[in-house]
């Protein structure tokens, strides 16, 4: 809450804070917080490169209200920029701090651009058998002896020449049939479907057919352009997901649904608005057309597919959990206002249940752990942790609450991947002087010539993890995550007996003020990672098994973390550092997948009906995992595979035992999937 002073700031999508004196002008309120803004024109107004929106309404994760009325009026410039009616953009070099403001700040206005890692692993082999396909047709003329209509006659060309009978097209296909033909002189591409819908009619051959693979995460969105002909990634765009500045997690976004009004339809509009911008970005990289794209695949968490489809997340968010549809979803472009051609499908695979949605069957289609006998754990850290489970006579599946923390949120200084942010920490543990590495510098903090505008101003989630399990190999955290008041480091400070470890001084910032690690920020990571052990561990309980064979880590955070790191840290359990996995944006490359095989797609159904979800909210042992989990690295587990680098004596790694593994499986799992 703001005082007569003082306002507080909130900067999305990044999620850095603070509070800025009233009067201050936004642009420099913004730099002050850590991001830097395009201001070509050096904040005289007439580059309007620093554009940002200001959010309306109460926020009661961040405890403030904000208002564009939270800031100076409209300047006669801007009413020239935006209007009367500015809905919320204004020009941060314009406006000033007069009350507590929570700020969107698109890509386009920043100086240094949102790191999105999610490239598609065009290494991967698909076997191409797309839904949708192009099929030359020579259609019989029509004439004044034969009377059926021009549909008529593009069905017997069909039947004859490519053996398709019960046909059905497309009202937008037929509105074109007539013109196609003549135009073609009666020799045309059909779009068709599955064998059973035409889609389209254009003149002539056409080899153009295109789809789009589409996964929306929490936190990103992002697109891959694909070849349906050849299964051809023919470019790839990202973007931050929009919804964000609504709140960082999906709990926060459902309940902006339950308050807000028009909370649904907001969301909903700025997932679309965002795939038609990506999907036109890469349409115009590929130089092909929007009106090609005719297959859309979808995958996300499950209220992300909810809100994508404009569909109420309420019950997701409340006992017990339900979801309007469990099976996939098939639906038409038009209906969802995207751009693209108007009888293209959007196919959304079919989600787990509760919080465990079709993102992580995507995951699960790319590295088909349901084919081997290996016990398999794949996880994907992001804002809420999936984690499956198990091998192809069984699997068990859950989402853990892990929060935003790992992103950099409810990090003092955190904030998500992009230049400027340490991504790696190495802590010496004999003085504790600190080591780290920026996003955009190759070298290290202590041999460096950095230019001032690549020095850090706050730290990602890799440099989180990294920093923490750093700390504790020093000595400088305690097991139980409180700062060592024995620690006779440098770089340790106390406050009111409260610690916080001096990362980076004010010498080695961008912005002149120290970067450090408080012990809120400790404990923050300690709550989200525990949170995901613990529901791991309860899923090996009720599997009756104590060690798996491999960790498949998914997800862009999980291929830039140090895996060693992360298991020191306590984020996942013990195993083999050989055989553990970061394995990219799996489920982008599910999506892909289903897009370019349309036989995947029933895969996926299959593999669903053979999983057990587990809702963890509802299981009474979770709260003890939970808290036994939040020990570094746990209260209770051996870890025979770090012990060339965990302190010793330690109390948090009981003595080391050789890992067994039981094979008693619950009966109605000894099933084979495939």
């Amino acid at each position: 809450m703001s005082d007569d002073h003082q306002h507080r700031v909130i900067l999305m999508p990044s999620g850095l804070r603070g509070t800025v004196p009233d009067g201050t002008l936004l642009l420099d309120a913004v730099r002050q917080l850590g991001v830097e803004l395009e201001s070509i024109c050096n904040g005289q107004g007439t580059c309007h490169k620093c554009r940002v929106r200001i959010e309306t309404g109460d926020f009661p994760k961040h405890g403030i209200a904000s208002s564009p009325g939270h800031l100076s009026p409209l300047t006669l410039h801007e009413q020239q920029v935006f209007g009367d009616e500015s809905d919320g953009h204004r020009l941060a070099c314009h406006a000033r701090v007069e009350g507590d403001l929570l700020v969107y700040i698109p890509e386009t206005s920043l100086a240094h651009k949102q790191i999105i890692r999610k490239s598609a692993n065009t290494r991967r082999r698909i076997a191409v058998n797309p839904a949708v396909r192009p099929l030359f047709v020579t259609v019989k003329p029509a004439t004044l002896e034969a009377h059926p209509g021009d549909w008529e006659r593009l069905q017997a060309a069909l039947a004859e020449q490519h053996q398709l009978t019960g046909l059905h097209i497309d009202l937008s296909a037929l509105r074109r049939l007539q013109g196609a033909l003549r135009a073609g002189d009666w020799q045309v591409t059909v779009i068709i479907r599955e064998n059973r819908d035409v889609l389209d009619v254009r003149s002539g051959f056409r080899e153009a057919v295109y789809g789009l693979a589409v996964d929306i995460g929490t936190t990103t969105i992002v697109a891959h352009l694909c070849d349906l002909r050849t299964g051809a990634v023919l470019d790839t765009q990202a973007a931050m997901n929009p919804q964000v500045a609504f709140g960082e997690d999906v709990m926060s976004r459902i309940s902006y649904v339950m308050m807000q009004a028009d909370g649904l339809d907001t969301l909903h509009r700025a997932v679309i608005e965002t795939l038609n911008t990506l999907a036109a970005d890469a349409t115009q990289v590929a130089g092909v057309m929007m009106d090609d794209i005719y297959d859309v695949v979808v995958v996300g968490n499950t209220t992300m597919t909810h809100l994508f489809l404009g569909i109420s997340p309420l019950e997701i968010g409340r006992a017990p959990f339900a979801l309007v549809q469990r099976d996939a979803v098939d639906a038409r472009v038009r209906d969802l206002n995207l751009k693209f051609n108007p009888a293209a499908a959007v196919h959304v695979l079919p989600s787990l249940g509760g919080h465990v949605g079709a993102d992580t069957l995507a995951a699960l289609l790319a590295e088909t752990p349901y084919t081997g006998e290996d016990i398999s754990l794949v996880v994907d850290v992001g804002t809420n942790a999936e984690v499956v489970i198990g091998n192809r006579h069984w699997m068990v599946a859950a989402s853990s609450p892990t929060g935003p923390a790992f992103e950099g949120a409810q990090i003092t200084h955190g904030m998500r991947a992009a230049p400027s942010a340490i991504e790696n920490v190495r802590i010496d543990p004999q003085t504790g002087k600190p080591r780290f590495r920026v996003i955009g510098v190759e070298s290290w903090s202590d041999t460096w010539d950095t230019p001032p505008d690549l020095l850090p101003i706050g730290i990602c989630g890799s440099g989180i993890i990294d920093v923490v399990a750093e700390l504790f190999l020093a000595g400088i955290l305690l097991p139980d995550g409180g700062f060592n008041p024995s620690s006779s480091c440098d770089w340790l400070q106390w406050h009111d007996d409260v610690g916080s470890y001096v990362l980076a001084d004010t010498g080695q910032t961008a912005t002149g003020h120290p970067i450090v690690i408080t012990q809120r920020d400790v404990r923050n990571i300690q709550l989200a990672k525990g949170a995901l052990y613990a529901g791991i561990k309860l899923l090996m309980q009720q599997t009756n098994i104590d060690h798996v064979d491999r960790i498949v880590l998914a997800g862009a955070f999980g291929s830039h973390i140090d895996i060693e790191r992360a298991m020191i840290l306590g984020l996942i359990p013990d195993c083999d550092l050989k055989r553990v996995y970061a394995v990219g944006n799996a489920a982008g490359d599910g999506a892909r997948i289903a897009l370019l095989n349309v036989e995947k797609r029933q895969e996926a159904r299959q593999v669903v009906e053979h999983i057990t979800y587990v809702e963890l909210a509802a299981n009474d042992d979770f709260q003890e995992a939970f808290v036994e989990a939040l020990h570094l690295p746990h209260a209770v587990d051996s870890f025979p595979h770090l012990a060339h680098v965990l302190p010793v004596p330690s109390t948090a790694v009981s003595p080391a035992a050789t890992p067994r593994r039981t094979h008693a499986r619950r009966a109605r799992k000894s099933v084979d999937f495939m």
